[in-house]
Order: C-alpha cells, then structure tokens, then sequence
C-alpha cells in the first residue's frame, strides 16, 4: 500500500478537482511504480475521463492543451507542471495510418478516446500500467498484472511485444531504461524484440530522441543507461559515434567523467544544467579531435579550434539535433579548462558565464583522474543562482540632427 502522505499535496488537489466535476482521475505510469518501490517520484502523470477540453474548463488558466501526435493537458501549480491525459483506445488500422507509405505499424497520431480499461491495454509496459487513486481509500487498480511483475522485477509488454516496440520505437529506450534504473530484467520474448528491433529507432523523431537523451542524463545513472544501451546492441542505433568510442581511450575517458557525475548527482541537488551534461560526455572526444590525450595536458586553447570543437560535439551526439546555442555554450565550458592551470586569469575567467559549468567540469576531471586538489584551491566556487542571461547587442539609434524652423535640418 501506499501511504498517502507521500503523494504530493498539489497532486491530490488536482485529481480532487477532476473528481469534484464529475470525471475519474488517477495517478499513472512511473510515478505509480516509484511510489510501489518506496521511491519518489520525480513527475506524475494523471490519466482522466475527461477530455482535453472539459480538463481546460476545469483549470482554466492554469491549462494549456499541447500536442498534435498525443493531445494532452498541462496543468501549472505554481513552478510545477503536471501532465493530464484522456484514457485512451487501441486505435483501428485505418487510423493508425498517417503518412504516405506507413506501413500501418507506427503509431502517428494516438488521440482516439477510450475508457481505463482501454486505456491501460495500449500502454507500453505492465509496470507503467497500474492507476492509483489517493482520495478513495489508496485504490489502485490492475488490469495487466503489473504488481506481480513489479515484485517479481519484469519488465513486460502488454500484449504482443513486437506490436507494442513497433507502435513507438522510443519504447526499445524506456525499456532498457527500466533495466537500467531499477535493476529489471526483460521478459524473455520482450529481450528477442529489443535486439532484433533496434534500427526502428530511426523512425522515430529525432527531437523525441533528444528530449529522452536529456531524460537520461537527469538521472543519476546515466553511465549505467548507456552501457546497458549498448549492452542489449540498441547504442549503436541510438548514438553510433558513443557506441564506436565505447572501448577507446576516449570513450573510457568519458565513461569516468560520466560516473564522477552521476555519483555526485545521486548524493542529492545537483545542477540540471544541459550544458555540464553535454561537455561531460563530449569532452574526451573534443580534445582527441585537437590531437590531446591527457586532460591534464590540456593548457593552452589551440588557435581558431572552436569550430572543430563545435563539430566534434555535434559528431559525437549525431543524429540528435543539438540546438546550435547548446553546442556553441558546450564548446565555450570546454575551452575554458585550460584557464584552470593558470591561477593569474582567475578574476577574468570567473566572470565567464559559462564559469560556473567549467569550474564544476574541472573538478570532476580532478575526481575522476585523482588531480591534486590544491589545482581548485585558489577559484572561487561557483554559485548556484542561475546563469546570467546573454544580453544582444542594441541596434545604435541614428542620431538626428536639430531641425531648423522651416523644418529641414540643420547643419549646425
């Protein structure tokens, strides 16, 4: 059972509302399997009878309708944004079809409403299928067998596992993520269809892929997401260039990076920022593509070389459509670690605004490769307020010259 006073206040408030104009309302998907395993949960999803548009007039302003593939409702309480979704149903063949020369398999467009029932029978996987309701004595209803597969450490797909994999590719990635982040093992049908599917990934939306790769590392177990990526053959299809370095020089280097950070975020609040992601990963890599093996090595910025640190980044993350402002502040964190070796730069560099991202990154490179800490002793911790936004240049205003009285201008 699960004590109610660990769901969050603002969550109960919301189903409450739901319920109080007339539609059902539960709490669904991980947050539900988290809550089961004793964790918390980092997002709630609500599934609800009520359409995207009886879910606005219930909000109102506090609503926004988003989506075309998937319409869905978020609520805003405050900074927090909770995601609202209308139950439900299998779509028919017809109207799985959404573009020319679909096979029928894909699923495009999923906006087909159905009941609860129907609407635990398409999700992916039995765990992330179990509905929970605090207000009426801690109800949980499961119509797929997902608690005996979430004692027993499963991850199984409801249905056909070809079909589900299929339907959406990125469930190869949320499986293998499960496996990852709670020690799962996949259901032996389901573990043939992840090796065999693999290269469906690229049917997927490259903007999707991206959005799960930022997903991944939020989470204090990338590293461990990666390697059982590549340990099932699926990185190869998701990220080729990681896959390639794996077991390289380069590619061992990033790994210890990788863990140096996932150990510190999994001590509690750690920055979420992309940029100190991204430059973690990509920096063996940006320095192998400036002929520099050693980190430590590192101490002067090679002339004219952001553009091939630019492409490394990109390369290394390819086919994902890193933003050109994310690689651009990536390649900046990068560069200046050199300035690190050298204290006498100190008051300039630290009024960098990517300051904070490369004092951080230096000092995983100073963990992670057993630096002598007296290297950070004499820079001043970065602060954790948030980055200092870019200001761009002001367009200069003409200056207009004194007008004489007859109007035209004067030449004094």
């Amino acid at each position: 059972m699960i004590p109610e006073m660990t769901v969050n206040p603002q969550v109960v408030e919301l189903l409450a509302r739901l319920h109080q104009a007339g539609h059902e309302a539960y709490i669904v998907g991980g947050a539900v399997r988290d809550l089961l395993l004793n964790l918390p949960p980092k997002d709630y999803d609500i599934a609800t009878s009520a359409t995207p548009g009886q879910v606005r007039q219930v909000f109102r302003r506090q609503a926004r309708i988003i989506g075309r593939r998937f319409r869905l409702v978020h609520v805003r309480y405050g900074p927090n944004i909770y995601e609202v979704s209308t139950y439900r149903r299998e779509p028919t063949a017809e109207e799985r079809i959404g573009q020319e020369g679909d096979d029928g398999v894909v699923i495009w467009r999923d906006n087909q409403y159905g009941n609860r029932e129907q609407d635990a029978a398409r999700r992916d996987f039995t765990v992330n299928a179990i509905f929970y309701n605090p207000l009426k004595d801690g109800e949980i209803i499961d119509c797929v067998g997902g608690m005996a597969d979430l004692e027993e450490g499963m991850v199984r797909a409801i249905g056909s596992p070809e079909v589900r994999l299929a339907e959406d590719p990125v469930r190869i990635l949320r499986a293998l993520k499960l496996v990852a982040q709670y020690d799962f093992s996949l259901e032996e049908e389901l573990e043939k269809i992840v090796r065999d599917q693999g290269a469906r990934i690229e049917l997927a939306s490259q903007a999707r892929l991206y959005e799960e790769l930022l997903k991944i590392f939020a989470k204090p177990y990338a590293v461990k997401t990666l390697a059982v990526c590549r340990e099932f053959d699926f990185l190869r299809h998701f990220l080729p260039r990681i896959n390639e370095v794996w077991d390289e020089p380069d590619g061992l280097l990033m790994r210890r990076l990788a863990a140096a950070r996932d150990r510190r975020k999994s001590r509690g609040s750690y920055w979420k920022s992309r940029r100190l992601a991204l430059a973690t990963v990509a920096l063996p890599t940006a320095l192998e593509s400036l002929g520099i093996a050693d980190p430590s090595e590192f101490r002067q910025v090679p002339e004219d070389c952001g553009r091939t640190v630019r492409k490394a980044i990109r390369d290394l993350f390819h086919p994902l459509p890193l933003p050109k402002f994310l690689t651009h502040d990536t390649k900046d964190v990068i560069l200046l670690l050199p300035r690190f070796f050298d204290p006498s730069q100190k008051e300039r560099v630290s009024r960098h605004p990517q300051y904070r991202w490369a004092h951080e990154l230096f000092s995983l490179c100073a963990e992670a490769l057993d630096w002598p800490p007296e290297l950070l002793a004499e820079w001043p911790p970065a602060d954790d307020g948030p980055s200092p936004p870019r200001r761009r240049p002001q367009p200069r205003r003409r200056q207009r010259r004194p007008r004489g009285k007859d109007g035209h201008a004067s030449n004094h």
